[in-house]
């Protein structure tokens, strides 16, 4: 039996106003400000999280101008990850093992879902924590799947999901192999819009580079939403992908700023870092809402 068939596993409100008499006098600041927060990664440069930063290490800029920055700690939102799996990978047991351990690494934090994209989606397991549960519907995974593949319209379809859900933290993770078929540039603007209208961060596994509409989401989506792109040349490196995508995931910064009073959001978000030497990933869009 392959190792990875395992059977079992451990598993501001805001304050109204305040009362003087009979007249209610709002607190103007505490009922007009919007507050925003982002998700990012930091890493060194031997790839290893960077985790002694403080608010005063990082800048935000809202529709190009500077934000000031409330709060910026260790990354303690809950996940609800969506992993989406090309159905021309099911029968691969690297792709298999890779995403056992993915979920195992993140149980504690996350609820998964997993979703099987081929001709249309199919959601194999609904979200949960209970990586049983995951373990039995990735041994039911078939080894006669389809030739084809329409990831562009699962990314789209589940980012408009996620983004009725309105989870605090919501990831995507792609596990495919992009390659020809593909529709083109509508649908491709319609399905990074319905990404950026969720929040989500992106992260994908490619069986190699893809330059089609799916490989242009892939790439965009990850960049645009702060994520992880990694293309690989065989199955057997899908595993340590998916562990290098667990380890950005496992140690992110969530930074939290605030808007002036009045100031409506923009879509547009800059974020850096002034330490040297090190790297960020961080979004570069924001829902409307």
């Amino acid at each position: 039996m392959p190792s990875w068939m395992v059977s079992s596993v451990t598993a501001l409100a805001f304050l109204p106003g305040v009362f003087l008499g009979s007249a209610a006098v709002p607190p103007r600041a505490a009922a007009e400000a919007t507050t925003r927060t982002v998700f990012v990664t930091v890493t060194d440069s031997k790839g290893a999280a960077v985790t002694d930063l403080s608010a005063a290490d990082f800048v935000v800029k809202e529709g190009g101008r500077a934000r000031e920055i409330t709060s910026a700690e260790p990354a303690k939102a809950g996940m609800r990850i969506a992993m989406l799996i090309d159905e021309r990978l099911v029968a691969d047991g690297p792709t298999r093992a890779g995403m056992f351990e993915f979920m195992k690494r993140l149980q504690a934090v996350s609820e998964f879902s997993i979703i099987t994209v081929g001709i249309r989606n199919t959601v194999v397991v609904d979200y949960t924590s209970d990586l049983n549960t995951h373990v039995a519907a990735i041994n039911k995974f078939t080894l006669n799947p389809g030739p084809v593949s329409n990831l562009l319209e699962g990314i789209g379809d589940f980012s408009k999901i996620l983004a009725k859900q309105r989870p605090p933290r919501p990831v995507i993770v792609v596990v495919a192999a992009p390659s020809g078929g593909e529709v083109g540039g509508v649908l491709v603007d319609e399905a990074l819009n319905a990404l950026r209208q969720a929040g989500a961060m992106l992260n994908a596994v490619a069986l190699g580079s893809g330059g089609d509409g799916a490989g242009q989401v892939l790439d965009e989506g990850t960049r645009r939403s702060g994520g992880r792109r990694t293309n690989v040349a065989i199955t057997t490196a899908i595993p340590n992908a998916l562990n290098q995508i667990a380890d950005d995931l496992s140690s992110q910064y969530q930074i939290t700023y605030a808007l002036p009073d009045g100031v409506k959001p923009d879509k547009r978000v800059s974020i850096t870092v002034s330490r040297k030497g090190v790297t960020l990933r961080a979004p570069t869009v924001m829902p409307d809402k």
